[in-house]
């Protein structure tokens, strides 16, 4: 994939996100699609690091638009996408089991590293009321993202029996 498309798929990530998914909120959670692209392009696309460069980008423009300290969010997807560049070489492309688990250990991921900084800086929310709604983020966030990945594999994974194989 180019990156120009990519980056047009986070453009359109950051303003669905910011408008429309309050409106299909389950249980106060809405999926972070940012996150949901991070995991699907750090996952397929290891070789040439969109997840990390696209999601520090959108981090820091997401933190700078709509965040109280600029840089969190930029820094959880750093982080969320190196840990998936690691994790990738022990796990099948192609097994949707694999980006599940990815999908829900990213979510968790970036949800206690949001909670620690935050902590650190002097937010008085707590652990537990920080992680009430993580399950329901997690399934909403690894629907979203099991999509996205059933629509991106056939472009990532060739086989020899494709037509246009090289």
């Amino acid at each position: 994939m180019k990156y120009r498309y990519a980056v047009c798929m986070f453009v359109a990530a950051l303003v669905l996100q910011t408008t429309l998914t309050n409106i299909i909120s389950i249980f106060g959670a809405v999926p972070n699609l940012i996150l949901c692209l991070v995991v699907v392009f750090s996952f397929l696309y290891d070789e040439n690091n969109y997840g990390i460069v696209l999601g520090v980008a959108f981090g820091l423009l997401y933190d700078i638009c709509f965040s109280e300290y600029v840089g969190i969010a930029a820094l959880a997807y750093l982080v969320i996408s190196l840990a998936i560049m690691l994790v990738n070489f022990v796990m099948n492309k192609e097994s949707v089991f694999s980006v599940i688990i990815v999908s829900v250990g990213a979510t968790a991921l970036h949800s206690l590293m949001y909670w620690s900084i935050m902590a650190m800086l002097g937010s008085s929310y707590g652990f537990v009321y920080a992680m009430r709604n993580l399950p329901f983020y997690a399934l909403y966030n690894t629907a979203v993202v099991t999509g996205l990945y059933s629509l991106m594999i056939k472009k990532v994974i060739r086989h020899h029996n494709d037509r246009y194989y090289k």
